[in-house]
């Protein structure tokens, strides 16, 4: 009995030591395959970063933080220097935030010259109001910069609607050569379209363009009765040189104005309008007898038009003649007088000289007459 009872024994530790070193069976089912990780998304660029990127709209909306302090701290002078980089890249938004801190002095030093140099850029890139604003500052000569073809264009545009600021800044413009090529059948073309609506500015600049033309020489014969056989007398040369080397034995040069007469019309026309330089151009064409033919009294009476008007020069002028008595019964100390007061009182310095010099000259009577006369004259 004890020793079935061993041999049991010994067969269960046998059992339990084989299946010890019994290998365990492979686990059918497959296990999941582990996820790769994922790699971060790189972080958004701030928009400090896009703008020093060179991204426009960016570098607008940098400029408008600084300018409002929304996420930084508010600097005008930073906000414009990001505006002015955003439009030099074509942001026209920014140019035109920056022409209305200039206009307005906001953060900027007012500056109507910069601010229409900024809607002329914001006009550049295609906003109407941008063009219209520039050209308004144009024509109110807060700024002489036309901007060149492009903005001779808009100009054209609103001068051809028949606005007379326009028409003469657009002459003006082409007569000077002011941002743009010179070009004197433009000018007048420009000029004569607002001298037929009788405007008196433009009859005056046609008369001064015509009258400053340069002389012109044509051949004629020295023997006058054989002009009447003069083929070529409408012919003209540039220089008395040339028309002298073509002129031989029998002819000789002759100076004509072409403009003369055409000028004297309009300056005439502009001068019965009250144009105060037209009166004074006239008054001194008439005195030197070079421009137009001398007429002493001619002349005195434009001058004296002009000094009605309180044009300076021409009370200048008009007092150095009654002072030395030319165009005058004689020499008429107080006129003088009167006349240089009248300048001096304008800031004209040397009228004021001439008149202390002429004071010293004078008696107690005609300086107390002269007095008065100026005094009278400017309670009128």
């Amino acid at each position: 009995m004890r020793i079935a009872v061993a041999a049991a024994l010994l067969a269960s530790l046998t059992a339990s030591s084989a299946l010890a070193q019994t290998p365990p069976r492979p686990n059918k089912t497959p296990q999941a395959a582990a996820k790769p990780v994922q790699p971060a998304a790189p972080a958004k660029p701030s928009l400090a970063q896009l703008a020093a990127q060179g991204d426009a709209s960016a570098q607008y909306l940098l400029g408008q933080a600084y300018r409002d302090g929304k996420g930084v701290k508010k600097n005008l002078a930073e906000a414009a220097s990001w505006f002015a980089i955003a439009a030099g890249n074509g942001e026209k938004g920014a140019a035109m935030d920056l022409a209305r801190a200039y206009e307005q002095g906001a953060g900027l030093p007012r500056d109507l010259h910069q601010a229409a140099q900024w809607w002329f850029r914001a006009g550049n890139l295609g906003d109407e109001a941008a063009k219209a604003r520039f050209l308004e500052l144009f024509l109110a000569e807060e700024t002489d910069q036309i901007g060149g073809p492009t903005g001779a264009a808009w100009l054209e545009a609103v001068a051809a609607t028949g606005n007379v600021d326009a028409i003469l800044a657009l002459g003006e413009a082409y007569e000077k050569g002011e941002g743009l090529p010179a070009d004197p059948a433009k000018a007048r073309q420009w000029y004569l379209e607002a001298a037929y609506g009788n405007d008196a500015e433009a009859k005056f600049r046609l008369g001064r363009m015509l009258l400053t033309e340069p002389g012109a020489w044509r051949l004629v014969y020295k023997d006058r009765s054989r002009e009447v056989d003069n083929k070529e007398r409408d012919k003209l040369y540039a220089t008395r040189a040339a028309a002298t080397q073509a002129g031989g034995d029998d002819r000789e040069p002759d100076v004509v104005r072409p403009g003369m007469v055409e000028a004297e019309q309009w300056l005439l026309d502009a001068a019965r309008h009250g144009h105060a330089e037209a009166q004074y151009m006239l008054g001194m064409a008439y005195l030197g007898g070079m421009d137009l033919p001398f007429s002493l009294t001619n002349s005195i009476g434009w001058l004296s038009a002009a000094a009605w008007n309180g044009h300076a020069p021409a009370l200048m002028v008009l007092a150095d003649l009654a002072a030395k008595g030319q165009g005058f019964a004689g020499k008429d100390p107080v006129r003088a007088w009167v006349n240089y007061e009248m300048a001096a009182a304008q800031g004209a310095k040397v009228a004021e000289e001439a008149r202390d010099r002429l004071g010293k000259s004078m008696n107690q009577r005609q300086l107390g007459r002269a007095r008065q006369v100026a005094q009278d004259l400017r309670g009128n």
